[in-house]
């Protein structure tokens, strides 16, 4: 029997998904004072666009 597989939900935009990706980072994220931010495909790539323009 398959198992079915458990959603997710970003941090950023609160969508449901089977993957995130935890290594984008808000400009005000303080690694130690704050838990991890996880964050659906769409969230990650627009902040590493965002990042690439210094936005």
């Amino acid at each position: 029997m398959a198992e079915a597989r458990q959603k997710l939900r970003c941090d950023t935009c609160g969508k449901e998904t089977e993957h995130l990706h935890r290594d984008v980072l808000d400009s005000d994220y303080n690694a130690l004072m704050k838990p991890a931010l996880w964050n659906c495909q769409e969230c990650y790539e627009k902040k590493r666009a965002q990042r690439k323009q210094g936005i």
